[in-house]
C-alpha cells in the first residue's frame, strides 16, 4: 500500500524502527516496543515511535498489540512503505533504533545514515560492521539497553551531533558502484 506524504507523520522529534519488507521475529519489534515503554510518559508524549514493515509470519500478537498502540497515538505503524516514501520518514525522524537480532547486511541503517539521524543498532551478526564507530550499538535481547540508548540521544545533543557527521562519513563509504567493483573482484578471483 502506498501511503501519500500527506499520510506520513510529520513530527519531528521521533523514533523510528522500519524492518523493510516484512515485520518478523528476527526484527526485533517487540523489544523496540518494550524499550519505548519503560521511557518516562512525558517523553513517549513527546516523541512519537513510528514503526513501519509489512505483517511478516509469527508476528500476529505484535501486529494486534501496533494496531492497538496506533490507535492510541504515541506509537504509529505504518504497515508497508514504498522506497519513495521511506527518505520522507527517516527525514522526519529524530532517531533510528534498529536492535535486529539478525540481519545479513544492515541497508536501513546506511539509509539512516545517509538521512542524517542518530542510529541505535545491535551489536550482534553483520550490524557492527556495518555501523562502525557511526551508531549506539546495544544487546538486542535488552529492552534497558536499548530504552537507555533511545533517552541518550534525547539527552546528548553533543552525541547525537557526533553520531549524525559519523553517519554521513559511514555512509558515504558505501556505494553500489564500490560494491559492484568488489563483487565482480571477487567473482574474477574465482576464475
Amino acid at each position: 500500500m502506498r501511503y501519500p506524504r500527506r499520510f506520513l507523520p510529520r513530527s519531528h522529534c521521533r523514533f523510528c524502527s522500519w524492518p523493510r519488507r516484512r515485520t518478523q521475529p528476527r526484527k526485533n519489534v517487540a523489544r523496540i516496543l518494550e524499550a519505548y515503554r519503560r521511557l518516562p510518559v512525558g517523553v513517549q508524549a513527546e516523541h512519537q515511535l513510528v514503526i513501519a514493515g509489512k505483517e511478516g509470519w509469527r508476528v500476529g500478537e505484535l501486529v494486534a498489540e501496533l494496531r492497538s498502540l496506533s490507535g492510541k497515538g504515541r506509537v504509529r505503524w505504518l504497515d508497508y512503505v514504498e522506497d519513495g516514501d521511506l527518505r520522507a520518514l527517516y527525514q522526519g525522524a529524530s532517531a533510528f533504533v534498529f536492535p535486529s537480532l539478525y540481519e545479513g547486511f544492515g541497508l536501513p541503517i546506511l539509509e539512516a545514515f545517509a538521512s542524517g539521524i542518530p542510529v541505535v543498532t545491535s551489536r550482534s551478526t553483520s550490524l557492527p560492521e556495518v555501523a562502525g564507530e557511526a551508531a549506539l550499538m546495544v544487546d538486542p535481547t535488552d529492552s534497558n539497553a536499548i530504552a537507555a540508548a533511545m533517552a541518550l540521544l534525547l539527552d546528548d545533543s553533543t552525541l547525537v551531533d557526533r553520531l549524525k557527521q559519523a553517519g554521513l562519513a559511514r555512509a558515504r563509504t558505501y556505494t553500489w558502484a564500490k560494491c559492484a567493483g568488489e563483487t565482480a573482484s571477487a567473482l574474477r578471483s574465482l576464475l
